[in-house]
């Protein structure tokens, strides 16, 4: 009689675990290559273009153009990612030159107003970075063990 309930109660508590974390692994379903080491996730490119047609009032036509242009530069991001032979440095300037050469081909597809609303996004993010570069690279003072 023990046993049957100490199985009982055993598989209870296993159930009831199951169920608890069932929901936290839905939720952080992401996969872990996409948490880069404590930065935020890269955004998909969907999700880019509903932020820029909110910020920039896309019209239809622009999503689908910005939609392809940001798509086809995650695929490439991924191969230079996924390219062994490359160095830091090189992959580092080639992320660095496909990011530009996206940022033309959008520009491209935006009229003068979103053109300036864009710029003035990129560097804002090119502020965000820079600060946090900063921090990084600088700890508070008052964190020095003595």
């Amino acid at each position: 009689m023990k046993k049957q309930l100490c199985s009982i109660g055993i598989g209870a508590l296993l159930a009831m675990g199951l169920s608890i974390g069932a929901p936290l692994a839905q939720e952080n379903s992401q996969p872990p290559e996409a948490t880069h080491g404590g930065r935020p996730p890269r955004m998909d490119p969907n999700r880019q273009v509903k932020m820029l047609t909110k910020r920039l009032n896309l019209s239809d036509d622009q999503q689908k153009q910005v939609l392809s242009i940001l798509t086809d530069r995650q695929q490439q991001f991924e191969n230079i990612r996924n390219d062994s032979s490359l160095s830091q440095e090189d992959r580092r300037a080639k992320m660095q030159s496909l990011r530009e050469d996206s940022d033309t081909k959008i520009k491209a597809v935006l009229n003068d107003d979103q053109k300036q609303k864009y710029d003035q996004m990129q560097q804002e993010m090119r502020n965000r970075m820079q600060q946090r570069r900063e921090q990084n690279n600088n700890p508070p003072s008052g964190s020095t063990n003595n």
